[in-house]
């Protein structure tokens, strides 16, 4: 039987036996109250359909009057982003965060949309470029995780757009892995950054690059569509460089963690785990997305982040349709395919489980 012991008993408990002192004691005791108040998740989501449609409804009649005056939209843009900025500061509750954020997404749109309409200009050179910018200074500004994470997203996605615009079309495939080798770095030094003080900046830049990775990802699905194959110029040219990277740094985080389990797997069981990391890399030759949600759950598994697993779990299944539907075979090839794979990985589980069960056994043996 399980005995579940609350946080406030553990905070009494390292206090009794002078392993916190009164100021630790006095913030975990704050920590603690601020907690047991928190509403019910369905209360907060309630909430935050409020206050994304008040303050929608706010900002459509507040632009109303920028058609009065030359330069309007980038003042009522302006006004509102600071607004935002300024409430979230100096709020901590649910109307008001999802409040802010809305005012600041909807802040930032009208004041690129204004800057471009003074200068004149439709180029989308201009408007991506913009983009970036906002999205980097808001990163720092504001200081809420999803709307960091929105951010790191929105300005990978006009980099990315950029390129095209500029028909760097065979850049594109190197995006992908170059944001997923950022996020393995940050996975990796995340510790290190929290204690010196970036934690608040640390996992929504990570997350955000996770997410970006899985949408320019995509595009390797888009470029086999049937629908779309006389499109020129390419959109996704090259998937298997992506492969290449990707394999890369799946090679590299499985070498890790084999470090971290040297002394209870074998070299043999090693050299088996890594002959199957090589076997899913030249299986997914054309399917880079495969590679890179394995490298996503891989480091959930690691590290029991629920979050990872569920986020590269889903875009696997995502990838793998989408992939599945552009393909020009026919319907019979296609189950023949998925079939072969299911009954592969299975195989590739079962043989891991054993690996690990014998080097469990002989440790035991040794002990």
């Amino acid at each position: 039987m399980t005995t579940r012991i609350s946080l406030l008993d553990v905070v009494s408990q390292l206090a009794t036996e002078g392993l916190l002192d009164e100021d630790g004691k006095a913030r975990a005791d704050a920590f603690v109250a601020s907690r047991s108040f928190s509403q019910p998740w369905y209360i907060r989501t309630m909430v935050a359909i409020g206050a994304w449609l008040a303050s929608l409804l706010l900002i459509s009649f507040v632009t109303g009057f920028t058609l009065a005056f030359e330069g309007g939209y980038a003042f009522v843009g302006l006004a509102l982003v600071l607004a935002a900025v300024v409430v979230r500061r100096n709020n901590d509750s649910d109307f008001l965060v999802q409040a802010s954020m809305a005012v600041s997404l909807a802040g930032q749109a009208l004041l690129s949309w204004g800057i471009v309409e003074a200068f004149g200009s439709n180029n989308h050179n201009i408007v991506l470029s913009l983009a970036i910018v906002l999205c980097s200074v808001m990163f720092g500004v504001f200081p809420d995780r999803i709307h960091r994470t929105l951010m790191v997203l929105f300005a990978a996605v006009s980099t990315t757009a950029l390129l095209y615009s500029w028909e760097l079309n065979a850049v594109v495939p190197l995006v992908g892995p170059l944001l997923t080798a950022a996020a393995v770095y940050l996975h990796s030094q995340q510790s290190f950054l929290i204690a010196r003080g970036f934690g608040h900046y640390v996992r929504p830049l990570m997350n955000g690059l996770v997410l970006s990775a899985f949408g320019v990802l995509l595009l390797s699905t888009v470029y086999i569509l049937p629908e779309l194959g006389t499109i020129e110029p390419q959109i996704y040219p090259r998937p298997w460089l992506s492969t290449v990277l990707f394999g890369a740094i799946f090679l590299g985080v499985g070498a890790k963690i084999g470090a971290s389990l040297a002394d209870s797997i074998n070299r043999a069981s090693r050299l088996v785990i890594t002959l199957l990391m090589f076997a899913v890399i030249g299986a997914s030759w054309f399917a880079p997305g495969l590679i890179l949600a394995l490298i996503v759950v891989t480091l959930g598994v690691a590290n029991g982040h629920k979050a990872l697993m569920g986020a590269g779990i889903a875009f696997f299944v995502v990838f793998l349709a989408t992939y599945f539907y552009g393909i020009e075979v026919t319907l019979r090839t296609k189950s023949m395919t998925l079939v072969a794979t299911g009954v592969s990985i299975l195989l590739a589980r079962w043989l891991v489980l054993r690996i690990l069960a014998g080097n469990d056994q002989g440790g035991r043996q040794n002990a």
